[in-house]
């Protein structure tokens, strides 16, 4: 069975972190600019950062 996860779009992702807050595994900050997966381990795929994002750079896979 294949896990979802979520995918952040580098080229969309403006570094605005309003998304880092809403992620309640903790399993995203900001590297050089731009919000980074730091585990895939981590994230549970619900996807809760994706409503916060305005650029629409987070997508679930």
């Amino acid at each position: 069975m294949l896990r979802q996860i979520i995918t952040i779009d580098e080229e969309k992702c403006n570094g605005c972190a309003l998304c880092i807050p809403v992620c309640p595994e903790g399993a995203l900050q900001i590297i050089y600019g731009k919000a980074r997966l730091i585990s895939d381990l981590m994230c549970d795929g619900l996807g809760a950062c994706i409503g916060e994002c305005p650029e629409g750079a987070i997508t679930i896979v």
